[in-house]
C-alpha cells in the first residue's frame, strides 16, 4: 500500500487534551500509507494549535489549517477537504469515537 495516497481530515475544537492520544493511536496506522493528516483548526481558544504545530514541526505530513473564529464542523471538513492532495480522502473526530484502527479496512 506505499503507493497510495491518503488525506486524513481532522476538524478540531478545543481538543487539547485530545491530540497527543489522537496521534498515538493515528500515526502506527498510517505507516503503511503515503499519507498527509490535515487538521483544521476551528476557531479553538485552548492550545489546540500549539499542540499540533509541535508534531508537524516532526513530521512532515502534518499539517494544519487554522481558523480565525469559529465557522463549524461542516466549514471545516470543507476547508479540508479542498485543501487534501490525497487519491482518496477520509474524515476523523479528533475525540477518537471512531478508531483509526478501521482506516486500513476501508
Amino acid at each position: 500500500m506505499k503507493n497510495f495516497n491518503l488525506s486524513v481530515i481532522i476538524p478540531v475544537f478545543n481538543e487539547e487534551k485530545n491530540i497527543d492520544p489522537l496521534f498515538q493511536r493515528l500515526l502506527p496506522i498510517l505507516k503503511s500509507f503515503n499519507y498527509e493528516i490535515i487538521l483544521i483548526d476551528d476557531g479553538s481558544t485552548d492550545k489546540t494549535a500549539n499542540k499540533i504545530k509541535e508534531y508537524a514541526k516532526k513530521n512532515k505530513n502534518i499539517k494544519l489549517i487554522s481558523f480565525a473564529r469559529n465557522f463549524g464542523h461542516q466549514m471545516a471538513l470543507t476547508a479540508g477537504y479542498l485543501y487534501a492532495k490525497g487519491d482518496c480522502a477520509i474524515s476523523l473526530d479528533a475525540d477518537l469515537q471512531d478508531p483509526p484502527e478501521i482506516i486500513p479496512e476501508m
